[in-house]
C-alpha cells in the first residue's frame, strides 16, 4: 500500500507560497508508515485537477489532496474529484448546517458562495472540519482503484484534520501503523559520485534503503528502515550503518545536524588544540562558520583579505604574482607556518594566482600536507562554500591523525 499527494493551487505554480503542507504530509505519512511515491503540484483548472487524480488512482492506493475546496469560483477540488472517482457532484443539507453553525460561532452569517462547500462527490464520507469551514471528505474511486482524501489548503486545518480525522482512518485501513526510522550519516571531501562507488552496492537493498544528497563540499548517506517497533527498525539500520562505516571511514565526519564546523570544534577544544588560519580565498568563511558554531575562542590567528601580498609581507614571505607552481606551493606552507600556534594547526588557504590555481596547506601535528585545489578558480558563492567546507574537514584529519595524502583529494575544476 502506498500513497500519492496532490497539491492544488495555482499560488504554488507561480511561486507566489511555499508548499508547507507537501512538508508535512510527507512526514505525517512517514510517521505511520505508509510509504509516498509521488507529489504532484496542479493549478486552479478542474480539468487539469481531474486528469492529475486518475493519474494518481492508476497508479496509488490513497491520494491526498491539498487545496481547492473554498468556497470561491476557483475552489474546484470537489468536482474534480467526483469525474476522478465516478461519482456526481451532490448537495448536503448536513453540511450545510455545520458551515452555518461554524459561522455563527464567531458571531457572523454564513455568504452564500459558502454553500458551495456543502457540495461533495455522492457517497463520499463526510470529515467533519471543527476549525474551519471546509468540509473535508473521502471518497473511493467507483472502479476500486483507490481512496481519495481531501483536505483543505490552510495549514492549521489541514494538520488538525490529518491528525485527528485522516491518520487514524489510514492506519486502519492499513492493519495497523508501521514505524520508519531514519539515520543520517554526514560526510565531506569525497564527493557523491566517490560515495557512490563505495556503497553502490548496498544501496539496491529494499529495507532499509539508502539514498544521496550532495551539497557543495559533502554527502548525506541516508538510511531508511521500516518495521512493526522502533526496536527492530533500529537494529535493521544498524547493520547497514556498520557496513557503510566501515566502507567510508574517516569520510563520515557526523550524523544526523552535525555541521562541519562544530565537530571540528569540538575536536580541538577536547585535544585541547588552536587553529591559525590565513585566507585568502573565502573572504573569512571558515573561520566565520567556526565561529558562528561557538568556537571562535579556537582560533589563534585568523587572517582574510584578498591582498596576497599584504599577508605575504606580514609573514615576511616572498610574492610574486608570476610566481612558478613550486613558488606558489612554497609560500602556502609558508603562511600555514607563520599561522600555526604552539602545539596547535597552522592553515593556509591561499590563491587565486595569476595562472588561476589556489593552494590549501596544513602544518600541525606532526606532519604538514598540501594539495593543489585545482585551476579556473571563480570567485562564486558555491566555489567558495567548497573551500571553506574541504579546509575545515582537512583540519578534522588531522586533529584525528588520519590526514589523507594530496592523490586522495579531488580537484576543483568548477
Amino acid at each position: 500500500m502506498h500513497a500519492e499527494i496532490v497539491m492544488v493551487g495555482t499560488e504554488l505554480l507561480l511561486g507566489e507560497l511555499v508548499d508547507t503542507n507537501a512538508n508535512r504530509l510527507a512526514k505525517a505519512l512517514r510517521g505511520i508508515g505508509l510509504d509516498l511515491y509521488y507529489k504532484t503540484t496542479v493549478g486552479d483548472n478542474e480539468a487539469r485537477i481531474t486528469d492529475v487524480l486518475n493519474l494518481a488512482l492508476d497508479r496509488s492506493d490513497v491520494i491526498i489532496t491539498s487545496g481547492g475546496i473554498g468556497p470561491t469560483v476557483d475552489d474546484v477540488t470537489r468536482q474534480a474529484v467526483a469525474s476522478a472517482t465516478g461519482r456526481k457532484l451532490i448537495y448536503s443539507a448536513d453540511l450545510e448546517a455545520q458551515i452555518a453553525a461554524r459561522f455563527r460561532s464567531f458571531g457572523r452569517e454564513m455568504a452564500e458562495n459558502n454553500k458551495r462547500q456543502a457540495y461533495i462527490p455522492d457517497g463520499a464520507l463526510p470529515l467533519s472540519n471543527p476549525v474551519g469551514t471546509a468540509p473535508c471528505f473521502w471518497c473511493e474511486d467507483t472502479g476500486g482503484r483507490g481512496v481519495i482524501i481531501s483536505l483543505p489548503g490552510v495549514p492549521r486545518e489541514l494538520e488538525y484534520m490529518l491528525d485527528k480525522k485522516v491518520l487514524p482512518l489510514l492506519v486502519e485501513r492499513m492493519g495497523g501503523a508501521k514505524v520508519t526510522q531514519i539515520r543520517i550519516l554526514r560526510t565531506c571531501a569525497v564527493g557523491e559520485s566517490n560515495v557512490d562507488r563505495a556503497i553502490g552496492d548496498l544501496m539496491t537493498t529494499q529495507n532499509p534503503t539508502i539514498g544521496l544528497a550532495a551539497h557543495a563540499g559533502q554527502t548525506d548517506v541516508r538510511i531508511t528502515a521500516k518495521a512493526d517497533s522502533e526496536a527492530e527498525a533500529e537494529s535493521l539500520i544498524a547493520s547497514v550503518e556498520a557496513e557503510v562505516r566501515k566502507r567510508l571511514g574517516v569520510a563520515i565526519y557526523g550524523t544526523e545536524k552535525e555541521t562541519v564546523p562544530e565537530v571540528i570544534g569540538k575536536l580541538l577544544l577536547k585535544n585541547k588544540m588552536m587553529l591559525g588560519v590565513i585566507d585568502t580565498l573565502t573572504g573569512g568563511l571558515m573561520t566565520r562558520e567556526l565561529s558562528d558554531a561557538g568556537f571562535g575562542d579556537r582560533l589563534a590567528t585568523d587572517l582574510h583579505t584578498d591582498d596576497i601580498d599584504a599577508v605575504s609581507r606580514k609573514a615576511d614571505l616572498t610574492f610574486e604574482p608570476d610566481a612558478r607552481d613550486g613558488d606558489c606551493r612554497a609560500l602556502a606552507v609558508g603562511l600555514a607556518q607563520y599561522a600555526a600556534p604552539p602545539a596547535g594547526i597552522g592553515f593556509a588557504l591561499v590563491g587565486p594566482f595569476k595562472n588561476h590555481s589556489t593552494y590549501i596547506a596544513l602544518c600541525g601535528p606532526g606532519q604538514m600536507q598540501l594539495v593543489k585545489a585545482g585551476r579556473n578558480y571563480q570567485n562564486s558563492a558555491y566555489i567558495r562554500s567548497w573551500l571553506a567546507i574541504q579546509g575545515l574537514d582537512w583540519i578534522r584529519r588531522a586533529v584525528l591523525g588520519q590526514l589523507v595524502s594530496p592523490a586522495d583529494w579531488e580537484e576543483q575544476k568548477s
